[in-house]
């Protein structure tokens, strides 16, 4: 390959992998696509057509029969009775239960594309849940190289300290050994944020330009809301009320109409006959009751059941809103208070060490604490929008632009 052949290569490489990335935006609207979205759909529109399967008086019947031929001779012109009968039955209903089965099919149905639009209102919370960590380690990585770098000058002023005889080797032991478990945490933070990467790609089945992450977004409400999962419970309620309508109506039993035209040898001179009938179900059995009350239970349980999610919804409402606050508050002090003492103590501590008035335990304790606080910060970031990506979740606000 030559060399122009080779920058050529390399320009579409790169071009590829830059048309690869879409905006949060697109990725979470892409999220429609989802498998697990997908089978959801299916499987509403499956119920639709379910609901016309059920609501349908079924095909009529046409029957053709040889009435009353003689057993010996089987001849058609023997006696005034015999003759070929044709006919027609349909199946009637004298109530709209089957209209009634149709709302409730396809009020079913309208409750699993709800259920499909909520799981990929949950596919776009784990996308930022993802996103979010992600941010959390990249945090947690500035900051353990920074700690790196300052372990790398501490190091230098402990070698020299060490020529003037004035610290032990024991404490540049120790230093490298603080080093080494820095490098060993950057590396491991690395390989996780490498596995983030790869659940992305999973997720969006791509990759993602992260300078179009609308992190505004969780800092605004929006009066527009719309939670699928209360409208999917109100339609399979809906469902259920259709139902025990039909099985009210299901009392009254269908009817079934026919009608016959029977072709005769005329032997009598009266022509061929014509008959009608008329015939309807018993209601001896058990079956119409049982499905009258297995509806009326099923009905009032759905309704406990979007009553309890509403009280529920409530709880989680405020319970989310108090976790946001508690730990935005834990983050204000840090930002105002802990961050500034662990960082002039750690300073402090430096120069006193520099001057060999410090020890190097005070210094690694100094340096340690100062880590652990902006660490916990880091943390508390990123539980905080955890957090309000659950509160938008449950409020029915949109996670995207």
């Amino acid at each position: 390959m030559n060399k122009n052949k080779m920058i050529l290569f390399v320009f579409m490489l790169s071009t590829s992998k830059f048309t690869e990335a879409v905006t949060f935006n697109e990725a979470a609207k892409s999220l429609s696509t989802h498998e697990s979205v997908q089978s959801m759909e299916n499987l509403s529109l499956a119920l639709r057509e379910r609901a016309k399967e059920s609501g349908s008086w079924g095909d009529p019947t046409f029957s053709v029969i040889a009435k009353n031929f003689p057993k010996k001779t089987l001849k058609k012109n023997q006696t005034p009775m015999t003759g070929i009968e044709f006919g027609i039955s349909q199946k009637v209903s004298l109530t709209t239960k089957y209209g009634n089965f149709v709302n409730a099919g396809t009020a079913s149905a309208k409750a699993r594309e709800y259920k499909a639009r909520d799981r990929q209102v949950l596919l776009t919370k784990s996308l930022w849940e993802i996103v979010i960590v992600r941010k959390k380690i990249l945090d947690e990585l500035q900051i353990l190289k920074e700690n790196n770098q300052w372990i790398i000058k501490i190091l230098k002023i402990s070698k020299k300290l060490y020529a003037n005889g004035r610290t032990s080797q024991q404490a540049l032991l120790e230093l490298e050994i603080r080093k080494s478990e820095l490098e060993i945490a950057l590396s491991n933070k690395t390989y996780t944020l490498s596995q983030l990467d790869d659940k992305l790609e999973y997720l969006i089945k791509g990759k993602i330009n992260f300078n179009t992450i609308p992190w505004k977004l969780l800092n605004t409400s929006k009066k527009s809301k719309l939670d699928f999962k209360e409208l999917a419970l109100k339609q399979d309620l809906a469902s259920k009320d259709f139902l025990l309508t039909a099985a009210k109506l299901n009392y009254i039993p269908d009817m079934t109409f026919s009608l016959g035209y029977t072709k005769r040898s005329n032997i009598d001179g009266m022509g061929d006959f014509v008959s009608a009938s008329v015939a309807f179900p018993l209601p001896f059995s058990s079956k119409k009751y049982a499905m009258n009350a297995r509806a009326v239970h099923e009905k009032y349980s759905l309704k406990k059941d979007l009553e309890n999610f509403k009280r529920s919804k409530n709880r989680d409402i405020e319970i989310t809103r108090k976790d946001i606050k508690k730990v935005q508050s834990e983050i204000s002090i840090l930002n105002k208070k802990t961050i500034k003492f662990a960082q002039n103590s750690r300073k402090i501590t430096s120069k006193s060490y520099g001057l060999g008035n410090s020890t190097y335990l005070e210094l690694l304790q100094s340096e340690l604490k100062l880590q652990s606080i902006l660490l916990k910060k880091v943390t508390l970031e990123a539980s905080r929008d955890i957090l309000k990506v659950s509160l938008k979740y449950i409020l029915g606000e949109s996670l995207h632009e």
